[in-house]
């Protein structure tokens, strides 16, 4: 039994890997607090959607243009110095949103910040992953990692409902930014053996548009669908349920419903790596599925369970995915791959945006959100595309 029970887990984990465990789940918590309620707040304070999607497009396309810097960084100094610098930001980036109020200078202080942290953060990140991980055990280290974050995820949006509820949108601020700045503890442990290496800014681009990398880069596209739950949806479940306590109830309820999911997923993605892209198309099309599903929803049941089956959809779609990314990166280039993983993604999201505003600019009102959903049920799709093969390096980089 107890054997059985260990199948499903990671067992051989690098001392990194254990620190970036730590620290990930940390900031995940953090993340978990605010994220949920991060657009609903927007949207509270008086940005319209179509401002909420511009905050954000100008996000992206900046983050578009830094992350090969982010990566130069992460190189330079290494990863896990690139992850202690891009945590600060993150604190700053909801101190400055608690203070638009205040005064609109904060709105272009808070897209830099964010901007900043992604910067930093996601290279240091994934290239830590996907160099200490054991390929072996790929698929559960992914799930786990996803498993510890989901736990986070499960109590975050519960008690930063409670603290909006009782105490306000500032405590909740306050309490993020202490637990953000305590997790790079974890990383500090034990010093970073690096060697510094170049990274070529122009490469990363080449890389990005080059044909033999064409199908990858369609696929990561996907992560459009991404965007569009961790902005439209949020503001699509206040609408219909404007309690903040029911709304952090519901998405810790539906997260903690499709947790030990990812037990299983992870273990299948460990067997035939040939398999690993049924996986993938499997989730890919639930995925869409759940997106033209949430065109009938109109209450809370119909939020918690298609939240649910989001949430389910997405551990599908994200481990085989990740696995595959990393084990790509291992066998390639880290910090290539990495880099053309995060701005593929980045590309999808603002594809997303762009068509989000169009939706929004030429659909009647109130068929805006079902426009915006079956977007999402297009750009899941192109999640099947992604293929088990390395990315290529651009010759003359």
């Amino acid at each position: 039994m107890i054997k059985t029970l260990k199948s499903f887990f990671a067992t051989k984990l690098s001392y990194q890997v254990r620190e970036l465990y730590i620290a990930t789940s940390m900031v995940s918590l953090a993340a978990a607090m605010v994220a949920i309620f991060e657009p609903i707040y927007l949207y509270k304070i008086g940005f319209s959607l179509e401002k909420i999607l511009l905050f954000y497009l100008a996000v992206y396309v900046a983050y578009l243009f830094s992350i090969p810097l982010g990566a130069k960084f992460a190189r330079r100094f290494g990863y896990e110095k690139a992850i202690l610098l891009g945590t600060p930001f993150l604190a700053l980036y909801y101190i400055s949103l608690f203070l638009i109020p205040e005064h609109s200078l904060f709105i272009p202080a808070a897209i830099v910040l964010f901007i900043l942290q992604k910067t930093f953060y996601w290279p240091g990140y994934h290239a830590d992953f996907a160099r200490f991980g054991r390929q072996a055990e790929r698929g559960r280290e992914v799930s786990n990692i996803i498993i510890i974050s989901n736990l986070v995820n499960i109590i975050g949006p519960f008690v930063g409902g409670l603290l909006i509820t009782f105490f306000g949108f500032k405590v909740l601020f306050i309490c993020a930014t202490a637990i953000i700045l305590t997790s790079n503890i974890a990383l500090l442990a034990t010093p970073e053996k690096f060697k510094p290496v170049p990274f070529s800014y122009k490469g990363a681009f080449k890389r990005l548009f080059a044909p033999e990398n064409r199908r990858n880069f369609f696929g990561y596209i996907g992560f459009g669908d991404e965007f569009l739950d961790m902005v439209i949806w949020p503001i699509f479940i206040f609408t219909l349920i404007a309690n903040f306590l029911s709304i952090g109830s519901l998405v810790a309820l539906s997260t903690l419903a499709t947790t030990v999911i990812l037990l299983f997923v992870g273990k299948m993605v460990d067997g035939d790596k040939e398999e690993r892209r049924g996986v993938l198309r499997i989730g890919s099309i639930f995925k869409t599925c759940v997106w033209l599903v949430r065109v009938m929803v109109r209450g809370p049941l119909g939020v918690f369970l298609s939240d649910s089956m989001s949430r389910t959809s997405k551990n599908i779609v994200v481990v085989p995915m990740m696995a595959m990314t990393y084990d790509h990166a291992s066998e390639t280039s880290i910090m290539k791959t990495v880099i053309f993983f995060e701005q593929a993604l980045i590309i999808g999201k603002l594809l997303a945006i762009g068509a989000s505003l169009a939706i929004i600019a030429f659909a009647p009102e109130e068929y805006a959100f079902q426009g915006l959903f079956a977007l999402g049920a297009l750009m899941a799709l192109l999640y099947s595309l992604i293929k088990f093969e390395p990315i290529k390096a651009v010759s003359h980089e």
